[in-house]
């Protein structure tokens, strides 16, 4: 992992950076041995039934007990074992409090936060990732969460490479008015990894930043300025978008919807299409299309309970051209994208090694 200083930030010292990759370590164990397990048992217990079936059947067989077991307490180690990530932040709460301060000084008006704004229920009643208070909780959580994505994600693949997927994308949908001053809208963008990767592959755009919670906003602020990027930051929920009706050329989220019931996914549905010009592009990249039949789709509920991720088992579920065409959008489209899937996994069969695959869906506003 780089940890360098070239940034604002702190650097982790050595019992923290041990700990993580010992923690990259069981997560191999998991995505590899302990997923082949549990899917060569579960296949014998038979995969002719409903999920909640197969959860029944399988949970007195050691293998997946283990598999379980990684996929939960790994990220507890991550955050909360001696070097844990957050314990480690909060630990120097003020030094995290002081780095944003000082970034948030810096252009002050391309951020702005609301101090009376409440984040949605749904965010603040799940102490979602196993992350207890939420990104909403501090600069020291905000910081922690920065350093949990980038330094490897849940699943091992490069923390950076769906960013770029991304921002590809976007420019693809926007066709020839990519290199023109369009306004793009980064819906859920956290730390602002995603708005950079917009930014970057549309770098004559608009790009305007969206999340609920303050902190990570900051911290999203600090680092674009940092890589002398103009993109604005606001404190807004993606269903009440401060922004004029047909204002808008492409809104995009990642990593946003499966973090949110089903009636906040339609009013934000409603929403962006209300900010979308006649024709303007959505681009959707999240944990949605689930390969492997009823395996697959229970391997992705048990995540999603065991990393409290309540609503994301609810998202792959949902008819998502059918919710699209009701909010007024045409023309949608949906494969997964990353990690580059093979011919078993695009014929609907489960992966060599557990991977949570990243699907975009796409659609346009209705003329």
């Amino acid at each position: 992992m780089n940890h360098s200083k070239s940034r604002a930030g702190m650097t982790l010292p050595f019992e923290v950076q041990a700990l993580q990759c010992f923690v990259r370590g069981l997560r191999g164990v998991w995505r590899e041995e302990a997923y082949k397990a549990t899917v060569a048992a579960a296949r014998t217990a038979g995969a002719d039934c409903t999920e909640v079936q197969l959860e029944q059947r399988m949970r007195s067989q050691p293998g997946y007990e283990l598999y379980a077991w990684l996929e939960r307490y790994s990220q507890q180690l991550k955050y909360y074992g001696r070097g844990g990530l957050v314990r480690y932040m909060e630990a120097h709460a003020d030094e995290a409090e002081q780095i944003l301060a000082t970034g948030a000084l810096i252009h002050p008006e391309r951020l702005r936060l609301d101090a009376d704004f409440i984040e949605p229920d749904y965010v603040r009643d799940v102490d979602t990732h196993q992350h207890a208070g939420g990104l909403f909780g501090g600069a020291a959580a905000a910081l922690a969460y920065e350093a949990s994505t980038t330094g490897f994600s849940f699943s091992l693949f490069d923390a950076f490479s769906p960013m770029r997927v991304y921002g590809d994308q976007a420019r693809r949908l926007l066709g020839d008015a990519a290199d023109s001053a369009v306004v793009v809208v980064d819906l859920g963008c956290t730390i602002g990894g995603s708005s950079r990767a917009l930014k970057s592959a549309l770098p004559a755009a608009r790009v305007i930043g969206v999340d609920v919670c303050g902190p990570v906003l900051a911290l999203a602020h600090l680092r674009a300025v940092e890589a002398a990027q103009e993109i604005e930051f606001r404190q807004r929920s993606a269903d009440d978008l401060d922004l004029a009706d047909g204002s808008v050329d492409l809104v995009a989220s990642h990593w946003m919807f499966h973090e949110m019931p089903p009636a906040a996914i339609r009013r934000t549905l409603r929403e962006a299409r209300r900010v979308l010009r006649p024709g303007g592009a959505l681009l959707v990249y999240d944990m949605y299309l689930c390969p492997g039949g009823t395996i697959g789709r229970w391997l992705h509920a048990g995540y999603a309970a065991r990393n409290n991720e309540p609503f994301a088992y609810g998202f792959a579920a949902m008819d998502m051209a059918a919710e699209l065409a009701a909010a007024g959008f045409e023309n949608t489209t949906s494969h997964i994208a990353h990690p580059q899937p093979d011919e078993h996994v695009l014929a609907g069969e489960l992966p060599a090694a557990r991977t949570h695959y990243i699907t975009m869906i796409t659609a346009r506003s209705k003329i």
